[in-house]
């Protein structure tokens, strides 16, 4: 029997691995020839049928795990839980959505980490580990810690293909956790829409102390994800460091909106609109602004095109289902 390890899916979509264990449970288990169970390692905040929780549940966990053949992390928590440690020699694949070494000591001004960080319980997954996937678009910090790992990048399929129409107002449209590398300080004295946990976005200001007045901020909740990009912005904050695919940013492209993104994000895609600090983010703000209709639309275009290689939904079945 596997046991599936995530920490969350199905309705409690809060990021990008929720959406990825989603696409796994939807398209990858019915095609699982063995016995399995899922364990979510957390508390049911909207409960799943067919799922079992850690949370109060120690005994339970405890007795499926001791009988299980494998384990397999779809998305591990980053703090550890003493009862799954107990079984991590039994780990045949961990699929990696962020690795701690890129997560922390990325600004000096302030830090805004969602969740407690704990690399030696990363470590002692990965190390337990006979597999290891990282889910990004290319190799990264952790094939230098790891060069066993395999890469299998996300997909994402074009749903809404909204074309580009211009610049018609000048907010900007930031739809992402306020943890630090997102930097969500770039946004100093910006008109922005914000659509973000409201306590990770008051960390966000307490620590970078950046002029809000012009932000307009709706709490994140998946169910509204659509609504949120249909309001009036055309520009989008993508400038993520790090970023291991980027689930927003084809959003925005899939909804008709320009981004700005980090210098180093697929750098490959020849595009205009990037930047790696506060600085140079204003200056691409206002470069979009100035640009006029056909600058601005060459650019979506091209990079629209660049993203296609990442839309293939079959190719990335097939993968999985290799490791698996």
């Amino acid at each position: 029997m596997i046991v599936f390890i995530t920490t969350g899916y199905g309705k409690n979509v809060i990021g990008g691995a929720d959406i990825w264990c989603n696409n796994f449970i939807e398209n990858i288990l019915p095609l699982v020839k063995e016995d399995y169970k899922i364990i979510i390692d957390g508390r049911p905040l909207v409960r799943e049928i067919d799922a079992i929780y850690t949370f109060e549940n120690e005994k339970e966990v405890d007795k499926i795990l001791d009988g299980c053949d494998k384990i397999i992390f779809l998305h591990h928590s980053y703090k550890p839980n003493p009862i799954i440690q107990k079984y991590l020699h039994k780990t045949y694949l961990t699929f990696v959505h962020a690795f701690i070494p890129d997560m922390v000591g990325l600004n000096d001004e302030y830090e805004n980490i969602m969740t407690r960080l704990d690399w030696h319980w990363q470590k002692d997954i990965l190390d337990n580990s006979e597999n290891i996937v990282w889910i990004g678009y290319e190799k990264d910090t952790i094939h230098t810690y790891y060069s066993k790992t395999i890469t299998i990048p996300n997909y994402y399929e074009w749903k809404n293909k909204k074309p580009f129409v211009g610049i018609i107002d000048n907010r900007v449209g930031y739809a992402a956790r306020c943890e630090t590398r997102k930097n969500a300080h770039y946004l100093d004295s910006i008109p922005a829409f914000i659509f973000s946990n409201k306590y990770d976005y008051k960390r966000m200001l307490e620590g970078s102390k950046i002029n809000a007045s012009v932000h307009q901020f709706i709490e994140f909740d998946y169910r509204f994800h659509n609504k949120f990009f249909e309001k009036n912005f055309q520009i989008f904050h993508g400038a993520y460091t790090k970023e291991p695919f980027g689930y927003a940013i084809f959003d925005a492209i899939d909804n008709g909106k320009l981004p700005i993104l980090d210098g180093s994000w697929m750098k490959d895609i020849k595009y205009r609109y990037r930047a790696i600090n506060k600085k140079q983010f204003h200056y691409q703000y206002l470069r979009i602004l100035e640009d006029g209709f056909e600058k601005n639309k060459k650019q979506f275009d091209r990079l629209k095109k660049g993203l296609e290689k990442y839309t293939n939904k079959e190719n990335w079945i097939k993968q999985i289902l290799e490791v698996i």
